[in-house]
């Protein structure tokens, strides 16, 4: 065969070719085609169908996104492993819900991030597993954390706030109506709700209520008369109750009134910082008119004052949550 007859039909004829262009030929159109342009459609109508159009894309663009969303949850195995009423170990998969029976402990672990204690009655969502970050949601209940991963990478929603890691070991429990106590038994945690935030050292604690997010941070073996007082301060913002704090705290307690610095304003701060400067030895160069004022500088010298670690510290995480 030619092959200048399929270009231009200008070679020589070949019989199967020709008989294939009469079979296909009397498939071809016969009527004629016009275009349906801007001009042949009403106003009214143009204006519906780009409404039409500009829906059905975001229809489906939302419909994609929701769809890989829920693929990837479902399909994302992570490295931690549940093991329930010392049963069978399982894999964990992101998106997972795991819920304890009234006498069923649980127990997840992986080499890369730590190991979690589920008590009885808890409830437990893996929210995500991604190389920067492991993060799990209490409903209500307890657990009990040792987490050995990198700082800020391990976290902990709650119903009235976030508990990121630093290095610890912690329990956490959750009630019903969404307040919580954490309890730092090594390292350090920061209970952080929009805005407030609480650095809670080992053989600390601190209360959070929905609503109004983490409290004061108080040492464990502060006076129970103290406590008690901050517990209703935080609540009521009560002038006595306030009076019964600064009076029962002791030096180490410098970590609750340094927290109270920050929460209190006008003759409350002022009362704060007069306990916080009798009980804690503040640098000479540090003003309290700027202590009083919030300056950040003042405040980082009055919390390296505690000897508790270096602020320089923790603010090299806090950019990271």
């Amino acid at each position: 065969m030619n092959e200048d007859y399929l270009w231009d039909r200008s070679g020589e004829q070949d019989k199967e070719i020709m008989h294939l262009e009469g079979v296909l030929g009397q498939l071809r159109w016969q009527g004629s085609w016009q275009p349906t342009t801007a001009s042949n459609i009403p106003p009214w109508a143009q204006r519906k169908l780009l409404w039409t159009a500009a829906a059905a894309i975001l229809l489906i663009g939302i419909a994609a996104t929701v769809f890989l969303h829920e693929v990837r949850t479902k399909n994302s195995v992570t490295s931690w492993r549940l093991s329930l009423a010392g049963g069978k170990e399982k894999v964990v998969r992101a998106g997972q819900v795991i819920e304890t029976a009234k006498a069923t402990h649980g127990v997840m672990e992986s080499e890369f991030i730590g190991e979690v204690h589920i008590d009885p009655n808890s409830r437990l969502r893996v929210l995500s597993a991604r190389d920067d970050e492991h993060r799990l949601a209490l409903d209500h209940g307890t657990i009990r954390a040792l987490i050995w991963a990198p700082p800020t990478s391990f976290i902990v929603d709650t119903p009235s706030a976030h508990a990121v890691d630093l290095g610890c070991q912690y329990t956490l429990r959750v009630a019903k109506n969404g307040a919580g106590l954490l309890t730092v038994e090594t390292g350090w945690v920061a209970f952080q709700w929009h805005d407030v935030e609480s650095f809670i050292p080992a053989g600390a604690a601190c209360i959070t209520r929905q609503g109004s997010g983490p409290g004061t941070p108080y040492f464990l073996n502060a006076p129970a008369t103290m406590t008690a007082a901050l517990d209703q301060f935080d609540a009521t913002g009560s002038d006595d109750a306030l009076k019964t704090v600064l009076s029962g705290a002791r030096p180490r307690d410098g970590l609750t009134l340094w927290h109270l610095l920050g929460r209190t304003h006008g003759e409350q701060r002022v009362e704060v910082l007069n306990r916080f400067v009798t009980l804690v030895n503040l640098p000479s160069d540090v003003s309290r008119r700027n202590i009083l004022a919030g300056d950040r500088k003042s405040m980082d010298a009055a919390w390296d004052a505690l000897q508790l670690g270096d602020t320089s510290w923790w603010r090299e995480w806090k950019r990271r949550w």
